[in-house]
């Protein structure tokens, strides 16, 4: 599979351009914006929590490109997981608040979609709380509609049962 980075995209703020920035980014940036964001699950990640997440997925992104034409300030992230035969989850889709509706976060969902990291998965997977029709547009189904049931086991009740160190 081919990458295939989306071409820039014109905003009302200026052009913003798409990168694999999982090898460059700074863990410290992403903890900046997604605080700045005030994005709920990220609240209490620390730079350790970051880099370890780096490690195991791909970060795809987007930033207004600066006068230089070079770098700018992140307005959008997708995190991309995938065992590279099943399964590919994405993760932490945002948007910076002001650069929403200008087609950022549709532009990292359909490049996240066709990525080569997400090898040849049968399905993707995702959760949200407040953006559900932005994944219909792309396929996605609320899992009520596929007969699945999303559940959850915390460390600290595992290791309660003595099924976790």
């Amino acid at each position: 599979m081919e990458l295939h980075i989306p071409d820039p995209i014109s905003t009302l703020k200026g052009l913003v351009a798409f990168a694999d920035e999982t090898w460059t980014i700074e863990p410290k940036e992403l903890q900046i914006f997604f605080q700045a964001e005030a994005v709920f699950w990220t609240a209490s990640r620390t730079i350790e929590e970051w880099r370890r997440l780096l490690a195991c997925s791909r970060l795809l992104t987007a930033r207004l490109q600066s006068d230089e034409g070079k770098g700018g300030r992140l307005v959008g992230t997708i995190r991309v997981w995938s065992d590279q035969a099943y399964e590919a989850k994405l993760y932490d889709v945002v948007t910076a608040e002001d650069m929403m509706r200008q087609g950022i976060a549709s532009n990292l969902v359909r490049w996240a979609l066709c990525h080569p990291a997400t090898g040849n998965v049968q399905r993707f997977v995702l959760e949200t709380r407040d953006a559900g029709d932005l994944y219909l547009r792309f396929g996605f189904k609320r899992a009520k509609e596929v007969n699945t049931v999303h559940m959850r086991a915390s460390v600290e009740d595992l290791q309660k049962l003595g099924l976790h160190q």
